[in-house]
């Protein structure tokens, strides 16, 4: 038989003709359904009592004989999702409910989409009197499905290589001038427990967008992964959207996002990295309707969009400065103290820490978490090579002096070949370096946080 599309509808079709429909005693339609309808884990979560209408509740599903489709089952993060084949759903009267029982068998089957490589087909025989309560099952079906809700013990990944992952990073693990740090988690926490009520008062959706900005390796995927942590400590359901995939950064797994967390039935935590790399100008638009709420789906638990970018002056004016399209900007900056620099740096290197490591405190000063994170770490790594039961200083010393002297080769490379100058002529001498990083903008750009 030809594997297309059309063909294995036509085949599945046909088989239910012949050898189901016949001996029913009702009238009976053919039904195109949702693929979640055979996501077994989704059908996992329907409750027996599932209200399918007024006088009857599903009661379960068995695995029904079918010749024509090889049975298997699919997995996602390690748990089923599709299986092919056929089911018989089961929907029985509720006490002292003059309705009757009755059976909707589903045909399911992978097809191959030219479009869209693999995609489930479902094909389901319904009693047409019946049709009104089997529509109300499938979407619960859709709902727990799309909602992500079987996943709500990890953080749930949309547009990225791997499902789900946990949020590893605690709270207390980062370091932000005290301030900055306490001011955000009030933030996110106000939101959710007084300002989703407040929102919904005022007949507004309650979805609030914040924004972290600031230079790369200042620790902002930190922040978002023990805000992730965090959230789900409180019961949350926490979304990650990624553009690691082969679509990329993509406006419609935002909105995806979103979806899930409309229907999550839960407060929601959505996390967006690098929301620049969002606003290409095909899909700008659309965002911004998001961002203003006006094309958000709305859940009425609270959405919170957390958003982060290395690059602020490339978003539009449209989205940085407009009121309500993000509701606060927070700049998280460098190590401004020696104080904050050599707490980071006691925390990296631990039980091997010694006082004279406070010589290299200074040049700390100024340079984003991630460089400190890294100087401790390779010095760590060097000392344990070289079988030094203890960190000398000047491992130390040598880590930090190796990783300016590689960024200063490295921004010296990228400018020389943005410049079109590479091994034609020297590049022009270049303004002071600020944090390890080329400091020749021409002007500076602030937000008030």
């Amino acid at each position: 038989m030809p594997a297309g599309k059309e063909s294995i509808h036509e085949h599945i079709c046909q088989w239910i003709e012949q050898t189901y429909m016949p001996h029913q005693s009702d009238a009976r339609i053919l039904v195109l359904s949702p693929s979640a309808c055979c996501n077994l884990t989704a059908l996992s979560y329907i409750t027996p009592t599932f209200a399918a209408g007024e006088g009857l509740h599903y009661a379960q599903y068995t695995e029904h004989p079918c010749e024509i489709i090889s049975s298997f089952i699919t997995y996602f993060d390690d748990k089923p999702t599709y299986r092919t084949g056929a089911l018989l759903f089961r929907f029985e009267p509720d006490a002292d409910s003059p309705e009757s029982a009755f059976e909707v068998l589903l045909v399911s089957a992978w097809i191959d989409d030219e479009d869209v490589n693999s995609t489930m087909l479902a094909i389901a025989c319904v009693p047409t009197k019946h049709l009104q309560h089997w529509l109300k099952f499938e979407k619960e079906c859709s709902r727990i499905a799309n909602s992500a809700i079987p996943f709500r013990g990890k953080v749930y990944v949309i547009g990225g290589t791997e499902a789900t992952f946990d949020a590893g990073i605690r709270w207390d693990d980062i370091y932000l001038p005290p301030g900055l740090k306490e001011d955000i988690l009030k933030d996110v926490d106000s939101f959710f427990k007084k300002g989703v009520n407040i929102y919904q008062r005022l007949n507004i959706k309650p979805f609030r967008k914040l924004l972290f900005a600031g230079v790369p390796g200042t620790g902002k995927t930190m922040l978002c992964s023990a805000l992730a942590r965090w959230g789900q400590e409180q019961g949350y359901f926490v979304v990650y959207v990624s553009g690691s995939n082969k679509f990329g950064a993509k406006f419609w797994k935002i909105h995806d996002a979103l979806d899930m967390a409309a229907s999550s039935e839960a407060p929601t935590i959505v996390i967006v990295e690098e929301l620049d790399a969002y606003l290409e100008d095909d899909s700008k638009a659309q965002l911004l309707n998001v961002l203003d709420g006006s094309e958000s789906p709305q859940n009425n638990f609270g959405t919170l969009m957390i958003a982060t970018t290395n690059h602020p002056e490339n978003i539009d004016d449209r989205v940085l400065k407009r009121p309500g399209r993000l509701d606060r900007i927070f700049i998280i900056p460098e190590m401004k103290s020696e104080a904050d620099a050599e707490k980071m740096l006691r925390n990296y290197l631990g039980d091997d820490w010694h006082d004279e490591h406070r010589e290299i405190v200074p040049a700390l000063v100024g340079k984003p978490g991630a460089f400190i994170r890294e100087v401790a770490l390779y010095a760590l790594t060097a000392a344990a090579y070289q079988d030094f039961d203890h960190l000398p200083l000047h491992i130390l010393q040598n880590s930090l002096e190796m990783l300016e002297e590689q960024i200063e080769a490295k921004e010296d490379f990228l400018t020389a070949h943005k410049k079109g100058n590479m091994g034609l002529s020297p590049s022009k001498k270049r303004g002071k370096r600020r944090n390890g990083f080329a400091g020749d903008l021409e002007e500076e750009i602030t937000f008030n946080s």
